[in-house]
């Protein structure tokens, strides 16, 4: 997990998820996975970071306002659509499941990308990386302690084959996002329907 300075918040766009299935899984998988070191994603905090925007000091108020409202407008087109969950797969920081497909992903990035350019042009949140920097996926833990990967590496190998979940993604939100002990937490500032 990135250190990030105390008291410090940032703008981000995120996809959230309160699907009962999906938390079962993670639930499931957190259980099996409880190896020490290993911070679980609070249950009622699932997502996917579609990108960040700035840091609170830096982004203002008003340029969020403009940004909520373009993006709604460009997003007034999109439609919902569904995504496959699973399997579950690592990185040196997260435990995460993998989400496809990515397409209807990778296309809601780049409009929120285009967006947040548009408002922020000459801010270090205008510098939105490109899709190929975008690895859509949905972290059920972070891991907090330099350790061999060995007993990570084979703990995620025993729940690769676990089920897959299907999830209907309806809206993107603007998050507020703040650390909280070894977790994300973040309060909600926007939330913009997909098709209006």
């Amino acid at each position: 997990m990135k250190q990030w300075a105390p008291g410090h918040t940032g703008y981000y766009w995120y996809l959230t998820f309160d699907d009962s299935e999906l938390i079962e899984l993670a639930a499931d998988c957190q259980k099996a996975l409880a190896i020490g070191g290993i911070d679980p994603v609070p249950l009622d905090a699932l997502h996917i970071t579609m990108m960040g925007i700035g840091a609170t000091t830096v982004v203002s108020s008003e340029q969020i306002d403009r940004l909520v409202s373009l993006a709604g407008k460009c997003l007034s087109d999109a439609k919902p659509f569904d995504l496959s969950v699973g399997p579950l797969s690592g990185s040196r920081s997260a435990i995460r499941f993998s989400v496809a497909p990515w397409d209807q992903l990778l296309d809601l990035h780049q409009v929120l990308s285009t967006c947040t350019a548009a408002v922020l042009p000459n801010s270090s949140a205008g510098a939105v990386s490109g899709p190929s920097r975008f690895r859509p996926h949905l972290g059920i833990a972070y891991n907090n302690t330099d350790r061999a990967a060995v007993h990570v590496i084979a703990a995620v190998t025993a729940l690769r084959g676990a089920r897959c979940v299907s999830v209907r993604v309806k809206q993107v939100e603007l998050v507020v996002l703040r650390r909280d002990g070894h977790s994300y937490r973040w309060d909600t500032r926007a939330v913009l329907a997909l098709g209006g």
